[in-house]
């Protein structure tokens, strides 16, 4: 078994980047000033976050393992 813990870790920073920068465009988005539908920006943090829970879910199960092995 190899240790994946550091390419997660890489992974989820990156994510809750991608995440906070789609948040911040959605928030553009409402603004009287920002773009003319908010569609876009609201089904990019869609699946932003969907791809965060998704990587989440990779971290528990993989610290699942570690617990497992530990015993």
């Amino acid at each position: 078994m190899f240790d994946v813990a550091q390419h997660l870790m890489n992974s989820l920073q990156n994510a809750a980047a991608r995440l906070r920068y789609a948040a911040d465009a959605t928030s553009r988005a409402q603004t009287p000033y920002g773009a003319s539908s908010t569609d876009a920006a609201m089904a990019q943090t869609a699946r932003e976050a969907v791809f965060t829970e998704a990587l989440l879910a990779a971290a528990h199960a993989r610290l699942a393992e570690i617990k497992t092995a530990a015993r």
